[in-house]
Parts: C-alpha cells; sequence; structure tokens
C-alpha cells in the first residue's frame, strides 16, 4: 500500500560564464514564486539562514560548498534551500504537506492526483526558467508497504508507481531496472531514461515505512543544511548532460575538416597561382586550433564530472546494468572517446593545413580510408576522410642517433607493441586480433633484438621499442590483489582503500608510463574486467573490453587515428581474437576459479624476469 505522496526538486544553476547573472535572477524569482505559490514565507528555525538570497550574484559567498538562504511553511515538511556547491548553484525544494499523505477513503489509484498536480504547480513556477539552468531533478517519493517489491525493485511495483505519475513523465515505464539502496531501504527508478543530453530528469523512489529516515538524509538532508548525497551526484550528472547539449549544438569540427579538405583540393589544382587558398588555408588551421582548444577544456570538464560521479556516495551495488547510475556512467566513457576521437582528428586537420598551405600542395593524397567492406560505418566517425599517412618516424619520438627507423622495417606503420602482464589468454587474443587487421604485434624477442644488446635491461627495450612503433596497446589485466597498508588508512579512506582490489602488473604501469611520455597520443588502454582505480590514472580515457564487433571495430578505429595501416579483409576480422572465455572478466579477489590456467613455472634460477624472458613483455 502507498502511504504518501511526496516532491523533491533539485535545481542547478551557473555560477560564472556568459549566463550566470541571468540565472541567479531566475533563481531568485522562482525563490519567490516559492513563498507565493507554495505558502513557504517563514526561515527555517536552528539554521540561521536568512529567508531571502542576497541581491546579486557578486553578494554570494564566493566558493566552496554553503548554504545561503532557507525558506519552509509553517506546520508542514515544506523547505527551500539555496547553496552554492563550488561553481554551482543549487535550489532544492521538499514538500511533503499533509494533504500528501493517505487519503482517508484510502484511494491510492488513479483518483488520487497530489504529484500530478504538485508537478504542474512547479511546472508553472520554473518552465520559463529552465533554459538559463545547468539541469534540474525531480524526485516522487513514497512510502510503501512492500517491503519485498522494494528490495527486488519489482517491476509490479514499478508500474503502480508509475501510473500516479504526471503524463509529462512520459508513456509506460521502458525496460530501465530499478536500482535498490543498502540494505532494501529504498528503489529507484528513472522516468524517463532518454535522450542522453536530457535537461530534466525524473525518478521514483518507493521507500520502506521504517527506512524513512534513511532515504531522507540520502535525497534531502541529514538534519543539517549540507547538499545531500543524491543531490551532490545529480550535480555533476547535470553538467555531464550539459556539456552533451554544448557539443551537439555548437560542433563544427566536420564542417572544419571539409572546409580544409576542399581548400587543399582547390590549392592543390592552383599550384603557386593559389595565394588566395593558402591564406584562407592558414585562417582555417588557426580556426581548427582554437576550436581543439575548446574541446580540451570540455574534455577535461567532462573527466572531473566523470570522476566526481564515483565520490558523492558509495556506488557499490548500485551500478545496475540498464539502470540510471550505470546510464550516467556509460554517457561519460562514451562522450570522453568520441572528444578524443575528434580532438585527433582536428590535429590531423591542422598539420595537413600547415603543410598545404606552406608548400601549395595537398599533404595527402593517394590513400583513402573509406570504410572497406565488412566494416560497420556506424562506429566510424562523423566523418569519411581519415588522417593522412604519418612519417616514417613519430614526431613525439625521434630516432636514435646513428639509427634509422625508416629501413629497418619494410612496413613501419603495421608495427604495435604490446604491454601486458600475467594474463596470457588476454594477450593472445590481443595479438590474434591485431594480426587479423593486417598489424604486426612486436614479439619480445624481436623487441629484444632491436636493441643491439643481448642482456639488455627492461628499461632499455621498451625504451627501443616503444617509438619504433606506430602504436602501443596496454594491456590493464586484474592481475594483482593490492590495496593500501591499514597504516597509512586516512579518516575517510574510500573502501578501495581500505579492501583488496585487482590492479595490473607493476611493469604494465611502469612500461605504461613510458609509452604516455614517449607517444602520449598513440597509446590505447584496453580495461578487462573490474580495476582498482589508479588516482594518477583516472583522467585517461580507455576501451573496455569485450567479445563483440563493437568492441573490435572501436579498437581498430582507435589504431587508425593513431596512424597504423588497419586493412579490413571481409568479415572475419569482427570475431579475430578469442575475448569470449577470459577469465578477467570476472577475476575478484581471492582464489582463482577452478579452472583458470596455471601459472607457468618457473626456470631454474628464476623468478618475475625468467618468466618475462620466455613470455615477452609481460610482467
Amino acid at each position: 500500500m502507498i502511504l504518501d505522496q511526496q516532491f523533491v526538486a533539485h535545481l542547478y544553476a551557473p555560477t560564472d560564464g556568459p549566463d550566470a547573472t541571468a540565472a541567479y535572477r531566475r533563481l531568485k524569482e522562482i525563490w519567490r514564486g516559492c513563498a507565493l505559490l507554495l505558502g513557504m514565507t517563514e526561515p527555517v528555525p536552528g539554521t540561521g539562514l536568512p529567508p531571502v538570497p542576497p541581491d546579486h550574484l557578486d553578494d554570494v559567498v564566493a566558493e566552496g560548498e554553503v548554504a545561503i538562504a532557507g525558506l519552509e511553511r509553517e506546520g508542514a515538511d515544506c523547505q527551500a534551500i539555496l547553496r552554492r556547491h563550488h561553481d554551482l548553484l543549487t535550489l532544492s525544494v521538499a514538500l511533503a504537506p499533509p494533504e500528501a499523505r493517505l487519503p482517508a477513503d484510502g484511494a491510492t489509484g488513479t483518483r488520487w492526483p497530489w504529484w500530478r498536480t504538485q508537478d504542474y504547480q512547479w511546472t508553472t513556477l520554473v518552465a520559463e526558467h529552465l533554459p538559463l539552468m545547468i539541469g534540474e531533478a525531480r524526485l516522487h517519493l513514497t512510502r510503501v508497504e512492500a517491503g519485498a517489491g522494494i528490495r527486488a525493485a519489482a517491476a509490479e511495483l514499478h508500474q503502480s508507481l508509475h501510473a500516479l505519475l504526471p503524463e509529462t513523465a512520459g508513456g509506460p515505464p521502458g525496460p530501465q531496472p530499478g536500482v535498490v539502496l543498502a540494505d532494501g531501504a529504498a528503489a529507484l527508478w528513472e522516468h524517463p531514461a532518454a535522450p542522453d543530453e536530457r535537461a530534466r530528469r525524473r525518478f521514483v523512489l518507493a521507500i520502506r515505512p521504517d527506512a524513512d529516515p534513511v532515504a531522507s538524509a540520502w535525497v534531502w538532508s541529514n538534519g543539517d543544511t549540507g547538499i545531500p548525497p543524491l543531490a551532490r551526484y545529480l550535480a555533476h550528472a547535470a553538467k555531464l548532460r550539459y556539456q552533451l547539449r554544448v557539443w551537439r549544438r555548437d560542433d563544427q569540427a566536420r564542417q572544419l575538416r571539409d572546409s580544409i579538405d576542399r581548400l587543399g583540393s582547390q590549392l592543390s589544382e592552383l599550384g603557386a597561382g593559389g595565394g588566395a587558398e593558402a591564406d584562407l588555408l592558414r585562417l582555417r588551421r588557426f580556426d581548427a586550433l582554437l576550436l581543439r582548444t575548446g574541446l580540451q577544456e570540455m574534455h577535461r570538464t567532462v573527466e572531473i564530472a566523470a570522476d566526481n560521479l564515483t565520490r558523492a556516495f558509495d556506488l557499490e551495488g548500485m551500478l545496475t546494468p540498464g539502470g540510471p547510475f550505470a546510464d550516467d556512467a556509460a554517457l561519460a566513457r562514451s562522450f570522453l572517446e568520441r572528444l578524443d576521437d575528434q580532438l585527433a582528428y582536428l590535429a590531423v586537420a591542422a598539420e595537413r593545413a600547415a603543410l598545404a598551405s606552406a608548400s601549395g600542395m595537398p599533404p595527402a593524397t593517394g590513400r583513402s580510408v573509406e570504410p572497406a567492406a565488412g566494416r560497420p560505418p556506424a562506429i566510424r566517425p562523423t566523418h569519411t576522410r581519415g588522417p593522412a599517412p604519418w612519417p616514417a618516424v613519430p614526431a613525439e619520438a625521434p630516432c636514435e642517433p646513428g639509427l634509422s627507423a625508416g629501413t629497418e622495417d619494410p612496413d613501419p606503420a603495421r608495427n604495435v607493441f604490446v604491454v601486458y602482464g600475467r594474463d596470457e589468454p588476454a594477450r593472445r587474443a590481443v595479438f590474434d586480433f591485431l594480426r587479423a587487421i593486417g598489424l604486426n604485434p612486436l614479439e619480445w624477442e624481436e623487441v629484444v633484438s632491436r636493441t643491439g644488446k643481448a642482456t639488455p635491461t627492461l628499461g632499455e627495450a621498451v625504451a627501443r621499442a616503444i617509438p619504433r612503433a606506430r602504436a602501443v596497446v596496454v594491456l590493464l589485466t586484474p592481475d594483482d590483489v593490492v590495496h593500501l597498508h591499514p597504516g597509512l588508512h586516512g579518516p575517510k579512506e574510500p573502501r578501495a582503500e581500505r579492501e583488496p582490489g585487482l590492479q595490473a602488473r607493476p611493469n604494465v604501469l611502469l612500461e605504461l608510463g613510458m609509452a604516455l611520455a614517449y607517444q602520449p597520443s598513440r597509446t590505447v588502454l584496453l580495461q578487462f574486467g573490474e580495476l582498482r582505480p589508479a588516482t594518477d590514472l583516472g583522467g585517461l580515457n580507455y576501451i573496455t573490453v569485450t567479445d563483440t564487433p563493437d568492441f573490435r571495430s572501436k579498437l581498430a578505429s582507435r589504431l587508425e587515428l593513431a596512424g597504423c595501416r588497419v586493412r579490413y579483409p571481409g568479415q572475419d576480422w569482427l570475431s579475430a581474437g578469442d575475448f569470449g572465455a577470459l577469465h578477467a572478466y570476472d577475476r575478484a579477489p581471492g582464489l582463482p576459479p577452478a579452472d583458470a590456467p596455471a601459472l607457468p613455472p618457473e626456470l631454474p634460477g628464476g623468478g618475475p624476469e625468467a618468466v618475462r624472458k620466455r613470455s615477452g613483455s609481460g610482467g
């Protein structure tokens, strides 16, 4: 049985930028509406907060997390709190008045319209102001005598609650699963869960009657004026989706690349007589560099938002596949990958423009990277021209004196240096796939032979191999069980530091650092299974390994962006490499599964180095 209906809303506005002042004025209009329309006219007792926000944005506390103003409706659980949360202003409203409790006649079907009525009032109050906001979240809360349904986030409970929502919540509930809070205190669903760039998010939260304090502390307050965990999380998610809206609205990268291609072709035809075209091409190169700088800033903003999503509260057990929190994480990864691709192509376009305007000839002729037969076009970037061929030696890694990289390999654009640990099946799958698309993963003995020494150190071998490879692929497999020493724990140490977690081998992390120093833009990270977060690697973008054509096509695209001469023979490459039965996907701290492959025996007098010399760069 549904016992009541409650409503919570969080509005997020910028504190800087061209719209910040106007957005603050709109927040003040909404604040006045809370008094006039919702009856909130009294200060919140015990907080010391003024009932009216400062007149101007410049008068608001300059930084940090602080409550600015508070209002409530006397004799009812109705409050409004305005907070500063770093670079956002958050206006939060909670409504649980007596009229929202179970009707006297016990009618709880569509005849109980409080959610709908309240949603209409709130929309009337905020609708005209929303275009200046970063985002909005609306939460419809209810206490329900259905403990089993809450603990299972049951579809039947989901359906019954959806029937009480306003029509603006969308059609029938879709397939998105619910998320269950710790100890089964509440279950959460989002309505609807699309599109990706949505500015307004709507949730339903079903709460066990005895768990109201737990849910309140998560959604609204634990008794103080600090921002609650869910509101903090949704603020970072709003930033993420706002950046996606800006990117889609203002994207000029494709038009700019097309313009550079067109001008390059014209300059090729005109030769020395194309002075005006050369000048315009230089301007377009400047435009590409400016756009790339803006996208780099956006990339960093998205990285920070994605990282902060994981810090708002402990998401363990709440990343239900298809649920709202898993959806946010997947969106962040996908968005960062798309930004990475666009940044790489803009860099190539700027380089081509510079070469063409300086020489009067197009920098790339005779090679087309149109999608080959069998390659899914949806996985390709939005344009059809690929990067120009890279020079024989990458600019980031000049050749050592006395060595000629151009004569060592018949086709250096096929060379890939693979960094891996102890997971032999994972290494074998990657090597098989690389060979299937026409690339040459360098074997360890081949790497050693290139040093010219019989017994090179690991550093010498890797330092010699990385500059000679057109790309570096790093396999982050869950090989080691690690955690922070208990004697170094801080007062609020995250669970990932306190409990054993899985991490790649030390040699992999060391060689990854060397690869990022030599060839940062041509290093591809592959993550197998679940890994312990590595602080210094948190901002890096990686590809999650799956046994799907999508993963294989994505990896091939990244390698092509790095300048590798990728070939797509028919359809076989879409299933190359045995990625289907890897133990890395479900490996956990503790004993290995019974059918896990045994480790190779050590050679006499061996140890890790002996294993390394037999198996390649694995540590």
